[in-house]
């Protein structure tokens, strides 16, 4: 009976190569945010999970992207908001 298993990793192989870098500026992203959330009239998202994903996504991009992406996040949060309360005025 043998104490090694195929499923095993193995312990002494090289490290896995680290993750791309975003494909986007963190700033753009941001930025393309806000535009589409500036322009809607309800939210683009289907459900609360959705939103609050979203929102979570824009903190994070805030984070890497230093001081200007931490304002962008805060007008992206307050849009979200916006659009919230349109959502529950028209229900």
């Amino acid at each position: 009976m043998s104490r090694f298993d195929a499923s095993h990793p193995d312990l002494f192989a090289p490290a896995p190569a680290p993750p791309a870098p975003p494909e986007r500026a963190p700033l753009d992203q941001l930025n393309d945010m806000l535009s589409a959330l500036r322009a809607a009239d309800q939210l683009p998202w289907p459900d609360p999970a959705a939103t609050m994903a979203e929102e979570r996504r824009a903190l994070g991009l805030a984070r890497l992207a230093g001081a200007e992406g931490a304002r962008l996040a805060a007008a992206i949060l307050e849009e979200t908001e916006r659009l919230l309360a349109a959502s529950e005025q028209a229900a």
